[in-house]
Order: structure tokens, then sequence, then C-alpha cells
């Protein structure tokens, strides 16, 4: 009896359909696929963000943002300017989302605000970055202090911004303070 030897044309199979399929294990799907699918979508969510939708807090914001402020400061002429500044726009410097506990609720209540202070020179802008932890201990320490009511009450929050503005104003030494802003005012 010869012996036959197969040779590896033989042993491959001539069709793909005779190649019986071979699953993925569920396991391995698992491992590999979902952290692949989470690295993914935080490249997608940061390149969205990055790059196709810039801030708009982003200091000097958009071109119609720009726009915007400078038609508004035209209209209202309160005279926030002071003589010998021109047309140039104030400067505004944002404390975002700080989260307090109003006095009386013993922790059962929050207020989360971001709050924007408009100032008349670069220098007191610098200023205030450069003073960040000062500002937001002196926030802290004013809103802790007002009760709920206050803080609901359209005139107790005229006067929590007044407070806010001579406290900090007093903080400045190289500009002024001309406006505060609450730019988000939330109570949960």
């Amino acid at each position: 009896m010869a012996k036959t030897t197969a040779s590896p044309e033989q042993s491959v199979p001539a069709s793909p359909e005779a190649v019986p399929a071979q699953k993925l294990p569920v396991k391995k799907l698992i491992m590999f696929g979902v952290p692949l699918l989470v690295v993914q979508l935080v490249l997608v969510y940061f390149l969205i963000t990055k790059f196709l939708a810039p801030s708009p807090q982003a200091p000097g914001g958009t071109e119609a943002q720009k726009t915007e402020r400078q038609a508004e400061g035209g209209k209202e002429g309160h005279g926030s300017q002071k003589e010998g500044e021109g047309e140039s726009e104030g400067k505004i410097y944002v404390v975002k989302d700080l989260i307090v506990n109003p006095a009386g609720t013993n922790g059962t209540r929050f207020l989360l605000t971001t709050v924007g202070f408009e100032v008349t020179t670069p220098e007191a802008l610098k200023e205030l970055e450069n003073k960040d932890v000062m500002v937001r201990d002196v926030l802290n320490t004013i809103l802790t202090s007002k009760d709920l009511t206050t803080i609901v009450n359209i005139e107790g929050r005229e006067s929590i911004r007044k407070e806010i503005e001579q406290k900090i104003g007093g903080i400045l030494r190289g500009g002024a303070l001309t406006n505060v802003y609450f730019s988000k005012f939330i109570i949960q």
C-alpha cells in the first residue's frame, strides 16, 4: 500500500463557504470592544468641543457676541466709561460654577452660580486672575451668609450684587469694577 501524502493545496478548502464562520467570543468583545468605544467617544467629544464648537465663554467670545456687546454698550449710555477711555469695551472676568449652601438650609439646599466682573482696564482683569482665590473666598463668604429668602428675592439679589461689587472693588488696585453679572443662578 502506497502512502499518499497530502499536499498543502489539498488541505485548504476550495471555497470560503466551506470554512465554518468563527465567532468572536463575547468575553473578548467586552474586553476590547467596550474600552475602544469609550476611547472613541472621548476623542470625538474633545475634537468637537475644541475645534468645531468653541466655548462662548472664551475670552472675547465670538465676533457676533463682541458686536452685540458693543451695540448694547452704545444703546445704554449709563456712563460706565470714564472720560478719556473712548470706545474701549470693558473686560469681564468670570468665576464659573460656584456652589454654596445658603444660610439656614443645613446643607439641604444649594446655590450654583457663575459670576462675571466687568472691569475698566486689562490690568484690573489680570489682577482678578491673580487673586482668584481671594475673589472666590469673598463670594463664598457673602453667598453663604445670605438666607434662602434673600437669595430668591429680586431685591435681595440686587443687594447681594452691590455687596459683592463693594467688596471685590476694595480688592482691586489697578482699575475699577464697573459691574457684577450673574450669568447662572440656580437654586436647588
